[in-house]
């Protein structure tokens, strides 16, 4: 009686074969992205409530987000910065103006939501408060 044969698989095809499968098994069970945080009185609330140097971070996001026109919003920023020294000259750097700059809207707080939790439209009307706040105050 002849034994059935025994046919050997590389290992390498073993490995491939088994990241393959893996990788597709995590596709099919990834999460959801986390649905866009709303627009709240609490958002509006920590732009009206913000110190001049986050407000100047806040236009510095809007600015490099494209979410505000380079060419309007720029100056009231420049003006703004001047006027809180939110850059000052040795570079040492204002936290206020990191923290808006990264867009945190809470930024004592943990698990700060940030501006980027919005979606564009609701980031685009925020960036429009931010600049009248911000034009308003220089």
């Amino acid at each position: 009686m002849r034994s059935p044969s025994l046919r050997l698989v590389p290992p390498m095809v073993l490995t491939v074969s088994a990241g393959f499968l893996l990788a597709a098994m995590a596709q099919t069970r990834a999460a959801p992205p986390p649905p866009a945080m709303p627009a709240t009185s609490t958002t509006a609330a920590a732009i009206e409530g913000a110190p001049g140097a986050r407000l100047a971070g806040y236009l510095n996001f809007c600015i490099g987000n494209h979410l505000l026109p380079h060419e309007d919003a720029t100056p009231v920023l420049d003006h703004l910065i001047a006027q809180t020294n939110a850059v000052s000259k040795d570079h040492t750097g204002n936290m206020d103006y990191v923290y808006g700059t990264v867009g945190l809207l809470h930024p004592e707080s943990r698990n700060s939501p940030r501006l980027t939790d919005l979606d564009i439209p609701q980031r685009r009307e925020l960036c429009q408060q931010i600049r009248k706040k911000a034009a308003s105050a220089t």
